[in-house]
């Protein structure tokens, strides 16, 4: 057993050794076991007299299983509770089941709010995520019991992303009304224009309807910009819309990229360019976000 101040730990990857070195601490990659049939068995392959351990992991779009992810941290949390770490604090960059954010039909589960009350009482002093689905984040905080959400902003690096497009003017379209509010920054900080469509899903079969208006754009450039892309159905419906606009061109960008439900497929038949953060791996990680993740560590 050796005395360490600070080490972050997780599954072997890319972004876990620069995670580690932008932190400026050790990092201790962790066996990701997985038995015949299915159950977890992460395992910490060496143990130490740590006085906080950070818990990162990455989803990946090719086997995207969110319940499996939830579990492994769990699972983490609670054997290095059983062997005396007092500060855990996750890394997570995609937090899953933020769109139930509330219980919208009678029966369902509020599943956030218990996500978020497991971790609690498991010991996890704080979370880190990235432009978190929750529009009522800030009332859920208040169940945690201590343990803080820390819901990283993305939109500084979505905007020096599209400055490095080289856009004159572009038109920034948030695909529903839940993304305006960050639409709004990034067209704010660009200097230019933004809509926000309207967009109903039938909670019963899921199906999407978008409608909204949008100004003529012949010869101008669109950026669609979301937090999610799950199904594409949503990017899907607003690119018919802005097409009927004749824009020079269309460019798509979001946060977490998933891809589930054959979403490439769907989008890759309109010849957009797509662009995601690597909080989930997948084809179209542009937007690194280790910095951002080190710069929100320091500060808290």
């Amino acid at each position: 057993m050796s005395y360490i101040m600070k080490v972050i730990m997780g599954p072997a990857s890319d972004m876990l050794e620069a995670l580690a070195h932008k932190l400026e601490i050790s990092y201790i990659p962790l066996e990701m076991r997985i038995f015949p049939d299915g159950e977890v068995c992460p395992r910490i392959l060496q143990t130490g007299d740590y006085e906080r351990v950070y818990l990162f992991n990455q989803l990946d779009y090719r086997n995207f299983d969110p319940n499996k992810y939830i579990l492994n941290y769990y699972l983490m949390v609670k054997t290095l509770s059983d062997i005396g770490i007092k500060r855990i604090e996750l890394i997570m960059p995609y937090l899953p089941y933020g769109r139930q954010d509330r219980s919208f039909r009678l029966g369902e589960p509020f599943s956030l709010r218990y996500i978020l009350e497991l971790f609690s009482k498991s010991g996890v002093s704080r979370i880190y995520t990235l432009m978190a689905h929750i529009p009522r984040l800030t009332e859920i905080i208040g169940i945690t019991e201590g343990m803080r959400v820390v819901n990283i902003s993305v939109v500084d690096a979505v905007v020096d992303y599209i400055n490095s497009l080289n856009f004159d003017n572009p038109l920034i379209v948030g695909p529903d009304c839940e993304s305006e509010k960050w639409a709004d920054a990034i067209s704010h900080s660009l200097g230019t224009e933004h809509v926000a469509l309207d967009k109903n899903r039938d909670i019963n079969t899921g199906e999407v309807k978008t409608r909204g208006s949008i100004p003529n754009l012949r010869g101008r450039q669109v950026v669609i910009v979301d937090d999610i892309i799950s199904t594409g159905r949503t990017v899907e419906n607003a690119i018919h819309l802005i097409n009927k606009k004749n824009p020079d061109s269309i460019h798509v960008i979001a946060i977490h990229g998933i891809f589930t439900s054959g979403a490439i497929d769907r989008l890759s038949k309109y010849n957009v360019p797509i662009i995601t953060s690597n909080t989930i791996h997948n084809p179209f990680s542009k937007i690194p976000i280790e910095n951002i993740i080190t710069r929100a560590i320091k500060k808290w």
